[in-house]
């Protein structure tokens, strides 16, 4: 009877992260699409926030616009840009300025959510490191606007490595793709079984570095548990100038297990420079039987993070 309750509460704690994981998606498209609907019903309290070719935003009253030109109040003078200079517009209303508070800066895991990755990269020329557990580490390495490098360990001898691509798909969507390389540097002397996996990550994500959401597949060969798939479902928002929320959904087949990793965590950004994680992470393998028992096990998430 205890074991049965103990298993039916686990489950309640797998449905409540995935509840709070639609909540998150469900926010971030409504926000989307009530911006979007802005873009054909301004008036004369909407404020338009360009953002040049060279990645400056200006902000202003809109006047008016047409297929070429956007005519803005700024400091009260009426200042003209060409279409063919913006890289990118949305609009707000005074309204939305007062109830909705606008962030400085970008969620500090806006490239990841707990161990997935979303379809933005490292900025170029930047390095973040992440820690999991105190036990792995990853860092990252913005080598082009498209392009990042990644080295990582999992218990000092197996290093993980991977180069990702990061392509703007639209204003709202962004695509990526990670090629995962695994090495054992204890055997690498021996060479024996030097290379112990590689596989590929390919994913879209819907937003921006405030708030987002990931659609994602998962391949991969290993030498010790052989082949594996799966995808992922994910989401993050900032929710205040130092905390993000962040929740993702794991879906794994490996040899005769099918394997299920729910994550919950909230990001608190320290300084500039570093912010910790704490979190839940939910593991129920065999949830589809092939062999037997269905066991839902959870455990405390702790990271950090920091840049460089």
């Amino acid at each position: 009877m205890y074991k049965r309750l103990s298993l039916k509460n686990k489950i309640y704690e797998i449905r409540s992260i995935k509840l709070i994981l639609m909540l998150l998606i469900f926010s971030n498209f409504q926000n989307y699409w009530s911006q979007s609907n802005l873009v054909n019903n301004y008036s004369n309290d909407t404020i338009v926030v360009l953002t040049t070719m060279e990645n400056k935003e200006i902000r202003g009253l809109l006047i008016s616009k047409d297929e070429n030109i956007f005519i803005l109040e700024i400091a009260n003078e009426n200042k003209i840009f060409n279409k063919d200079e913006i890289k990118s517009f949305r609009f707000i209303t005074r309204n939305q300025i007062k109830s909705i508070k606008e962030f400085e800066k970008p969620n500090p895991i806006y490239t990841k959510y707990c161990y997935l990755p979303s379809a933005f990269i490292v900025e170029k020329g930047s390095i973040s490191t992440n820690s999991h557990y105190f036990i792995t580490t990853n860092s990252k390495i913005g080598l082009h606007e498209n392009l990042e490098f990644s080295i990582g360990n999992l218990f000092i001898f197996n290093i993980f490595s991977t180069i990702t691509y990061s392509k703007e798909i639209s204003k709202s969507f962004r695509g990526g793709v990670s090629l995962i390389g695994n090495f054992n540097i204890l055997n690498s002397p021996n060479r024996i079984n030097d290379f112990n996996g590689l596989g590929i990550i390919p994913r879209i994500t819907f937003g921006n570095k405030l708030k987002n959401t990931t659609i994602g597949l998962i391949v991969y060969q290993s030498n010790i548990t052989g082949f594996c798939y799966g995808g992922y479902l994910a989401s993050q928002k900032k929710i205040s100038e130092r905390f993000t929320l962040a929740g993702e959904i794991a879906g794994i087949k490996f040899e005769n297990y099918y394997g299920l990793v729910n994550n919950l965590i909230l990001n608190f950004t320290r300084n500039s420079r570093e912010n910790w994680s704490a979190g839940v992470t939910l593991i129920n393998t065999e949830i589809i039987a092939v062999t037997t028992g269905n066991d839902i096990s959870p455990f405390p998430y702790v990271g950090i993070q920091r840049k460089f």
